[in-house]
């Protein structure tokens, strides 16, 4: 990161009712992820593997996996031809008889473009909203923080 860069991070926590391993399948499957992430979901769920993500509005990002520990975490970076580079981050564990899931999205860009950063948190977290939504009416959740 440049000194002058700036970080907008979106970060969101669902507690699943559901098994560690049910919550793995939802987040690792592409099939699974299309029911609830996007209209469509084509990617090849291995570090280095590639993919592109359909949002249900239609705007199409491709994926590049940066990282997969089995029951545990998928990493990648996406980016649409509209939009900056943003890394995610999805994170499951056990928590309080629940399966957590912790969402993060993080942009790097130039301080000149703070404003960017904050219309990037809000697309955030309208999109990352609208997912979990989808993913609790597919395997129900007990909260959101």
């Amino acid at each position: 990161m440049e000194r002058d860069d700036v970080a907008a991070r979106f970060e969101q926590i669902v507690d699943l009712d559901v098994s560690l391993e049910s919550a793995w399948n939802a987040i690792s499957n592409p099939d699974e992820l299309a029911r609830w992430l996007g209209a469509s979901v084509d990617i090849d769920v291995a570090p280095g593997g590639r993919g592109r993500i359909v949002d249900d509005d239609g705007t199409i990002r491709d994926v590049v996996v940066t990282d997969v520990r089995e029951s545990e975490h998928i990493a990648w970076h996406w980016w649409s031809e509209h939009g900056e580079l943003s890394s995610v981050e999805l994170r499951l564990d056990e928590h309080d008889g629940f399966t957590r899931l912790r969402i993060v999205e993080t942009a790097l860009l130039p301080a000149a473009q703070s404003d960017r950063g904050r219309a990037h948190l809000v697309g955030c977290s309208r999109r990352w909203s609208a997912a979990t939504s989808h993913l609790w009416h597919r395997v129900g959740t007990a909260s959101f923080a």
